[in-house]
């Protein structure tokens, strides 16, 4: 199958040069394809992508060897900035999950939750020293006791520490579910690419964005966890 039939090529387009490479870029709470308003970048190399009719970012033929980085920009939209290493992209056909951000508007049937990353006890969360851009993942243990991690990463906000996490299932997936219908998990937290700590186990709605409320909080202290 030619990869021209593969990624949709326009017709003027497909029997005229063959393609590079071709980025699809995934909405990561919705698994939608996104284009609008978003930016993806090559850089290295000196072409500039072409959006086919199937919403992918298609490159021309050049030297696949001058590309140094891929970066997706969201710009208004609420999504978080994603860069890749040129080892990191595939040929032909590279897919990039975007991460939402807190403002993402969820819908029903998201399981996940908005909260909060300091770095140590406070009395007065006025003066708490908010932890920045630390990627984060929640966990969940199924039906026989296993732990899995979430396969969406997120990052605390660079001056307040808030983030959003969310949990993704697959099919086949078999949570562990209270009477309730609540998940029990975890949150695991890195900073500076390799520092990792790990929550106490708490449970999560399942469907639901959970909020932070002025009962719960839903702040987490560094200090307080588990390497």
């Amino acid at each position: 199958m030619r990869q021209s039939s593969v990624l949709h090529l326009p017709l003027e387009l497909a029997f005229s040069r063959e393609v590079l490479f071709a980025v699809e870029v995934l909405d990561a709470v919705t698994m939608e394809r996104v284009s609008r308003g978003i930016t993806v970048t090559a850089e290295g190399l000196l072409g500039k992508p072409i959006l086919n009719s199937g919403d992918m970012f298609v490159w021309r033929q050049e030297d696949f060897t001058r590309l140094q980085r891929l970066v997706v920009d969201p710009g208004v939209r609420p999504f978080e900035r994603v860069e890749l290493d040129a080892s990191e992209v595939e040929r032909p056909h590279t897919r990039i999950e975007l991460p939402p951000r807190i403002d993402y508007p969820f819908n029903t049937g998201t399981t996940g939750l908005r909260a909060r990353l300091i770095e140590s006890p406070v009395s007065d969360p006025a003066d708490s020293q908010p932890i920045a851009d630390a990627s984060v993942r929640l966990r969940w243990v199924d039906e026989d006791g296993d732990w899995h991690d979430a396969p969406t990463r997120t990052r605390t906000h660079a001056t307040t520490g808030d983030f959003v996490s969310i949990l993704r299932l697959a099919p086949g997936d078999e949570p562990l579910l209270d009477a309730k219908g609540a998940m029990s998990v975890r949150l695991r937290f890195s900073r500076d690419g390799y520092i990792d700590r790990t929550s106490s186990e708490f449970k999560l709605q399942q469907g639901r964005i959970t909020n932070p409320t002025k009962e719960k909080p839903l702040t987490f202290v560094w200090d307080e966890m588990t390497s």
